[in-house]
């Protein structure tokens, strides 16, 4: 469309012809325009629609996001197991040797330093992988020779038989695990009573042994409670006992070794079954048996048996 100006000398309106400049100028301001309106549109698009891959990336990081907190809830969870653990680890140890349990790490878990795991670059991952790497290295090496000089301590030192610390009956089962120590339903008055030790169940007639050397201080044949049972003796404040036994093999102040066979399985006294009730005293108090089973088991079948005893309801005496 032409432009017109008016003409002050010839008093008229006269077409206005653009020259090259002028064309050149509209053109580029037309090519600017068009160029800014073609981004404002590429923008408001963006903000409103999405593509197909950018909506699967949206779902996806949702997802990993999801994820992310279920992992984080589990690893609070389990740090709380793994402190619980520690906790009654060191409970146990104290309560069989009397003493702190040593410290085999210099340091303890850094939730900060574990967390830059997540921010740092693959160079400084590389980096702190192989130093701790290092460290474990190390770690283990000095546990290993720290189990080496126990295992020679062990096997030097005599003392270590006048610690309870094998199962009465030898070859038992897991299985024949019973009451363990704490409130007990009694199996005839089917009252709640205060059980001092384990129930192992075992046939009538089968040995059992020492669980450490000592002296008999006390042999009882009876009818009546506990039955025919053996006290012994032994150093570091120990006392075992044994009871409803059937036959019993030692007399009163004799010296035994541990694994000796100081008697056989009975159903003796106030007994419901055939079994052997086996006692851990420490300085006048009521210890936990299995406990004291370390030298005969494994992790794995000490981990049973501590189930058993605790949760079964009824003794046998």
């Amino acid at each position: 469309m032409s432009k017109y100006k008016f003409n002050k000398e010839q008093l008229s309106f006269v077409e206005d012809k653009l020259g090259i400049k002028g064309k050149v100028k509209v053109f580029f301001s037309y090519l600017v325009g068009s160029i800014l309106l073609a981004v404002l549109y590429y923008l408001i698009f963006g903000l409103l629609f999405h593509t197909s891959e950018e909506e699967r990336l949206i779902k996806e990081n949702q997802l990993m996001s999801e994820e992310y907190k279920k992992a984080s809830k589990k690893m609070n969870m389990l740090d709380n197991v793994i402190i619980d653990l520690r906790v009654r680890d060191r409970e146990i140890y104290q309560s069989i040797f009397k003493s702190t349990p040593p410290d085999f790490f210099s340091h303890q878990y850094n939730s900060t330093l574990f967390s830059q795991l997540d921010t740092s670059a693959d160079l400084t991952l590389v980096n702190f992988a192989t130093a701790r790497s290092e460290i474990l290295e190390k770690t283990v090496t000095d546990q290993n020779t720290r189990i080496d000089a126990i295992i020679g301590k062990i096997s030097n030192d005599a003392s270590i038989t006048k610690i309870p610390s094998i199962i009465p009956i030898k070859g038992i089962n897991v299985s024949q695990t019973g009451a363990g120590t704490g409130k007990r339903i009694h199996p005839f008055y089917k009252t709640q009573v205060e059980h001092t030790g384990v129930d192992l169940l075992a046939a009538i007639g089968t040995e059992v042994r020492a669980t450490a050397d000592g002296t008999v201080t006390e042999v009882t044949s009876s009818d009546r409670g506990r039955g025919n049972m053996v006290v012994i003796r032994h150093e570091n404040g120990y006392v075992t006992k044994y009871a409803h036994l059937s036959d019993i093999l030692v007399r009163k102040s004799q010296s035994v070794k541990q694994n000796a066979v100081i008697a056989r399985v009975g159903n003796s006294g106030l007994s419901f079954a055939p079994h052997l009730h086996y006692e851990v005293i420490l300085n006048g108090e009521v210890m936990d048996p299995v406990n004291y089973f370390f030298g005969d088991l494994t992790p794995e079948y000490y981990r049973e048996m501590a189930v058993i005893a605790m949760s079964s309801g009824q003794s046998l005496d």
